[in-house]
């Protein structure tokens, strides 16, 4: 049997459709199709495809079985994996881990340092054939054709101030999907809070499923309570897709006639809109 069919099995047996799996495990639904399907063009390297299929044989209690039948070379129509360059990288948590801040940028230093380095150098040599340090040193170099003709002098310019510059890099698009999501999930908070529905309603994808039945009752609530106080801790931003997030955090919630604290997932996704919320689920 292979890896395909025993999801598709084990899910059928706990009579879970694709909408109910994808909201079981927090793994987008184009995903999960694929996979049932014996694909892997959804997934930009072989190591992402195996953790989101772990993750939903992990949570259909198949995981052994799974691993002894997996095989890279059956997930090899793979798209190029540049855009989630990070998640190549191996990781114990559920989702895949998203790289450390700031970490595409030292793949750079060393190509600096080397440019640096050779500046130095060649300051250095100019400096050798004059005394005077602080004066710039001006060659002209002429060259002569055969037909006895001059061309222009050739002027290189060396002196105090002349080092090399780099052109600015473009900036990460995951780093800026990790910004967003971050300032959105204080807007959820914060609208949630201020018992704003329409502007609350506004960050909730229509793709999200029962979207409609989900903020009619969280309007009502908001309507018919007096005050309402909603605190984010322990923020975690997971890449599980591309442009998705999936954010774990634990929600602390009150008002005048109830309060709780639960552990919570929230996925955005990029949309043409803005980024916006997929799924929303309990964990504890």
């Amino acid at each position: 049997m292979s890896i395909p069919q025993l999801i598709r099995e084990a899910r059928l047996a706990q009579q879970l459709d694709i909408d109910g799996l994808c909201r079981k495990t927090g793994v987008a639904k184009n995903h999960l199709l694929d996979i049932e399907a014996g694909k892997g063009s959804s997934f930009h390297t072989v190591v992402y495809c195996k953790r989101a299929v772990m993750t939903v044989a992990e949570a259909l209690n198949i995981q052994q079985q799974v691993e002894s039948l997996w095989r890279d070379e059956d997930w090899q129509a793979v798209s190029v994996p540049s855009r989630l360059a990070g998640l190549s990288e191996p990781s114990n948590t559920m989702l895949p881990a998203a790289k450390p801040d700031g970490e595409p940028s030292r793949r750079w230093l060393p190509i600096a340092g080397i440019l640096v380095l050779l500046s130095a150098i060649g300051i250095g040599l100019h400096r050798m054939d004059e005394p005077d340090v602080d004066r710039p040193v001006v060659k002209s170099v002429r060259s002569t054709s055969s037909a006895t003709k001059e061309a222009a002098p050739v002027t290189e310019a060396v002196g105090p101030g002349s080092g090399v510059s780099s052109a600015p890099q473009a900036p990460d698009p995951s780093q800026l999907l990790r910004a967003d999501v971050e300032r959105a999930m204080q807007d959820w908070a914060r609208l949630w809070s201020a018992r704003n529905a329409q502007e609350y309603s506004g960050l909730y994808s229509r793709e999200f499923v029962g979207v409609e039945d989900h903020l009619r009752v969280r309007s009502q609530r908001m309507a018919q309570a007096k005050f309402i106080q909603v605190e984010l801790a322990d923020l975690s931003l997971r890449e599980t897709g591309p442009g998705e997030i999936t954010v774990r955090f634990r929600q602390r919630y009150r008002s005048d006639s109830h309060q709780s604290e639960d552990l919570k997932e929230l996925v955005w996704r990029r949309t043409p809109a803005g980024i916006r919320i997929w799924s929303e689920r309990l964990v504890n």
